[in-house]
Formats: structure tokens, sequence, C-alpha cells
């Protein structure tokens, strides 16, 4: 299992956007692998509340992406 934590939620003006974007940022680790995930969220298309929770769904979404195109990558040490 990994550890995942909240790191940081930031606004910011996105120029391509030409708007508002939450910049939400997870820290995760387990032994041996640990790294940082940001999400991006347009921010007029949340609420305060649900952003966390996008955000979240968003990097379940991203993971199971990356998890489904690298599945060849995987080899068993024997």
């Amino acid at each position: 299992m990994f550890d995942i934590q909240l790191e940081s939620i930031e606004r910011e003006l996105d120029v391509e956007l030409g708007g508002e974007v939450l910049e939400i940022e997870f820290e995760f680790s387990r032994t041996g692998c640990r790294g940082h995930a940001r999400v991006s969220i347009e921010a007029d298309s949340v609420t305060t509340t649900e952003i966390v929770p996008v955000a979240m769904s968003d990097l379940h979404l991203a993971f199971a992406a990356l998890a489904e195109q690298t599945k060849a990558w995987r080899i068993e040490v024997s």
C-alpha cells in the first residue's frame, strides 16, 4: 500500500485557459518508491468542498491510465 498525502493546493492564473486553475499536489510513498503528482482543475469548475475529492478522482484516473499504458513493462524477478 502507498501512503498518500495532500501536499498543497495553489490557485494560479493559466494564460492558455484564460482563467484560474487549482494546482493540487499529492505526495506518495511506499518502500522503494516515492513521488509527487500534480492535478490541475479549472478553478470555476468546482466548489471549495469539491476541490480535494475531484483532485483525488482525477489522480486515480491518471494512475489507472498510466498502469494500463505501462502494463507491458512489468517483469517477474526470480
